[in-house]
């Protein structure tokens, strides 16, 4: 376990890679505290994504991805997936694996995969 909170510690910035609607946008996601607001990565008439990146000591330190469909305009939660980074993914689709979500109402898709950001 301390392996893993260790492997947390050393990343800071991450990348999402979203594909949605035919497009696919690559969003740096810095690393926030609780008391931070969470501004959704993407906002549209069908999902809203929100990734959020926090470092040990905070409290739910790792990354959080929610995806919520919207119906009548208002959001519901689709999809809730917590990661701890490691330093040495397994894969060609970072430390989350290719994540794919279907909106059941009009049936579009989704798809996003995290990495650590590269260090400069």
């Amino acid at each position: 376990m301390l392996g893993a909170v260790a492997g947390v510690a050393s990343a800071q910035n991450i990348q999402c890679h979203v594909s949605f609607a035919g497009a696919t946008r690559t969003f740096t996601i810095a690393p926030g505290s609780q008391t931070d607001a969470v501004t959704p990565l993407l906002e549209g008439a069908s999902f809203v994504l929100e990734v959020i990146n926090r470092l040990p000591p905070e409290p739910g330190a790792g990354v959080k991805v929610r995806t919520y469909g919207v119906f009548s305009g208002e959001p519901y939660l689709m999809h809730q997936a917590f990661y701890l980074p490691q330093n040495d993914p397994r894969g060609p689709h970072g430390f989350t694996g290719l994540q794919v979500i279907r909106e059941p109402l009009r049936h579009h898709e989704l798809a996003y995969w995290c990495e650590r950001a590269p260090t400069r």
